[in-house]
């Protein structure tokens, strides 16, 4: 009763199931293709999942909410300790803690963390 049990989407759906042929895949998040990206550093390194894909958990089509240029990489290059969260809380969307300031700190200290701001860490 929450669906719509017609919608092109849902149909898509039973239709995949029913014939075992995967739904085509539909990029949103375009990086451009000299920009080299790996996702497991990142959340390996407590970035998490909303930091650069936004709230996807409210969108009712996804789409690009941040920017994914290289000033905006490299602003959270600069300061980590913006975005940086445990670990076991790097798909939890709306997760936020009292202080990200003092918390940020005390993970990028414990995380090790040192992002580089070299050409060479995005550009191949």
């Amino acid at each position: 009763t929450a669906i719509l049990p017609d919608s092109p989407e849902v149909l898509k759906i039973k239709e995949a199931y029913l014939t075992g042929k995967p739904i085509e895949w539909e990029r949103i998040h375009r990086l451009p293709e000299y920009a080299y990206f790996d996702h497991s550093i990142h959340v390996n390194s407590g970035i998490g999942c909303e930091s650069c894909h936004g709230r996807i958990d409210q969108m009712e089509v996804v789409y690009q909410a941040k920017p994914l240029s290289m000033g905006w990489c490299l602003d959270c290059h600069r300061n980590p300790e913006d975005n940086v969260r445990p670990k076991d809380q790097i798909t939890t969307m709306g997760w936020s803690p009292e202080d990200q300031a003092a918390l940020g700190l005390q993970l990028v200290e414990e995380y090790h963390l040192k992002p580089t701001t070299n050409c060479s860490g995005c550009h191949r």
